[in-house]
Parts: C-alpha cells; sequence; structure tokens
C-alpha cells in the first residue's frame, strides 16, 4: 500500500497557521501525510541553503519513521514537494535539490506575492486561496505520480525514468525537463508520458546510450538483480539512499539495476552515487543502479 507524504515549502509565515492546519485535513482526505512545512519570507529569495535545508529536515523526517529492512526501506513511499514560484526563478534550487528524488510541483504562481498581508481578513483571504490552488497542485501531482508509478513497475526496462542521472550523463537532463514542466504546465498525465516516450535521446538498439557511449542494459523482471542500494546505516550520503529507491517522487524495486557491457576502450571511471568508482581492466560490465552507484 502506497505511503503518500508532502513537503510544503517557502510560504509567508504570515499564513502559517491558517494554511497548515487546512491543508492537514485537505492532504489527509486525498491520503496524504503533510509530513514537513518549511515557511519563507515573501521578501528572501530561495537559495542552496535554503533548499538544502528543506532536505536535510526531510531526511531526518524519514530517518524517525523507524528501521526498515533492506528491502522494505521507502517501499511504496511517494514524495510530493509543494512551493510558491518567485518571480525571480530562485525557486530552481528547490528543483535542483529535491526534483529526482521527488515529484515537486508550483503550489501558486508568484502573483499571491501582490496580495497584502497587513490584516487578519487579509492574510486569511490568502490562505483560502492557497488551500484551493494546493488541492488543485495535489489532484495533478497523484494523477502524475500515478502515471510515473505505471512506468517504473510495468515498463521499467523501457523507460528513460530509471537511467542514473550522473553515469547517463548530460542527457538525463531532458528527463528532469519533461518531469518538471509537466509538474509547472499541470500538463495532462497522458500527455505527459506520451512526451517522455519520445523524447529525443541517443539509443544502441533497444537499449538507451549515454555518455561515452555506455549502453544501459536493463534486465527482466525473471533475470538476476542485485542493484539494492544502501540503507541509512551505511557510509553512504542520505541522497544515495533516497535515490536509490525514489525516482520523481515515486518508489522502484530497489533490486533494479542496469547491465553496462565495457570493452578495452571503455571508460571505467564513474562517478558513483557519492564518490568516484573505478572498475578494473578485468571487468566486462559494470552494474549501474539508477542511484549511480557502480560496481
Amino acid at each position: 500500500m502506497a505511503h503518500s507524504i508532502a513537503v510544503v515549502a517557502g510560504l509567508p509565515p504570515e499564513v502559517r497557521g491558517w494554511f497548515e492546519t487546512a491543508f492537514s485535513t485537505v492532504a489527509r482526505d486525498r491520503g496524504v501525510e503533510l509530513t514537513l512545512f518549511s515557511t519563507r519570507k515573501r521578501t528572501h529569495p530561495y537559495t542552496r541553503e535554503y533548499a538544502r535545508g528543506v532536505y536535510d529536515d526531510l531526511v531526518c523526517k524519514l530517518k524517525r519513521q523507524g528501521s526498515a529492512t533492506r528491502e522494505s526501506l521507502l517501499a511504496g513511499t511517494r514524495l510530493f514537494v509543494l512551493f510558491l514560484s518567485r518571480e525571480d526563478e530562485s525557486h530552481s534550487f528547490l528543483y535542483e535539490r529535491l526534483g529526482i528524488e521527488a515529484f515537486v510541483t508550483p503550489l501558486v504562481q508568484p502573483e499571491v506575492f501582490e496580495r497584502p498581508l497587513e490584516t487578519r481578513a487579509q492574510r486569511r483571504g490568502v490562505a483560502n486561496e492557497l488551500i484551493r490552488e494546493a488541492r488543485r497542485a495535489l489532484r495533478h501531482a497523484q494523477s502524475m505520480l500515478a502515471a510515473i508509478c505505471e512506468e517504473m513497475s510495468n515498463r521499467e526496462s523501457k523507460t528513460c525514468l530509471l537511467l542514473p542521472p550522473k553515469t547517463f550523463g548530460s542527457e538525463f537532463e531532458k528527463v528532469k525537463r519533461c518531469v518538471w514542466d509537466a509538474a509547472r504546465k499541470r500538463e495532462d498525465a497522458g500527455k505527459f508520458v506520451r512526451s517522455l516516450r519520445a523524447l529525443p535521446l541517443a539509443r544502441n538498439g533497444k537499449h538507451y546510450q549515454g555518455s561515452g557511449d555506455l549502453v544501459f542494459k536493463a534486465p527482466s523482471k525473471a533475470g538476476p538483480r542485485h542493484g539494492l542500494p544502501p540503507t541509512w546505516e551505511e557510509s553512504h550520503e542520505s541522497t544515495c539512499v533516497i535515490r536509490g529507491r525514489l525516482r520523481f517522487g515515486a518508489s522502484f524495486d530497489p533490486h533494479f539495476h542496469y547491465d553496462c557491457p565495457l570493452d578495452t576502450r571503455s571508460n571505467r571511471r564513474f562517478p558513483g552515487c557519492h564518490q568516484p568508482v573505478r572498475l578494473p581492466t578485468s571487468q566486462t560490465h559494470a552494474n549501474c543502479a539508477p542511484n549511480d552507484r557502480v560496481r
């Protein structure tokens, strides 16, 4: 059973009380738990440090959910991040920090910054408007997550959603932009899937081909799978753990990995999930997981 959790970032502190109480009810009615709420003054743009703080707070919340087996950690999780857009586009820091692990979507456009918040009535009015938008944003996000889950569970060997970002290379930007643009525009989920499948990514036969002509061959569901990511207790960064289990807000099979053939001309140095990895010349293939763990 899916465990849906929501993070809300960047709302003015003046409306926090009204919004948080009402949104918790809206989220609960849609089967979503409000896990983290982080405010930001309207006069303050988002920063890399702010986005990192939201991420670190989320990690603490996830760790407090209790211990889990290696296979069950974050299994069935769906992760939404809703935020208030900024006219200066500084919300790009949120996409950069959380946008691969979570489904990051705008709560409402920057026009809300033009509304006064001086009186109690004005603050309540803005909070009510934000709640209406939050309900729409959450409904769209759940529709998108259903489509993403379908891609990653029934088309995992064909979809581009699970490609390891750093190992695949700069072309993965096309995948991120496809998801992020669909979230920003609240695009129909069916249209999003068609756009995703039509992305002009390099291929070698039926397999995706990434940086250095590395070919990403995914095993069948019945084939050998040994791409299990690390747990919180291991000497990996939190990003390694989460990206090994969640992609764009949806959980996937943590055993999933790609077999990438290597020959004598192949580059054997990889970025790795948190530090570079060099494979021996005797190795005939690289085992590469979606979180960029290579062995």
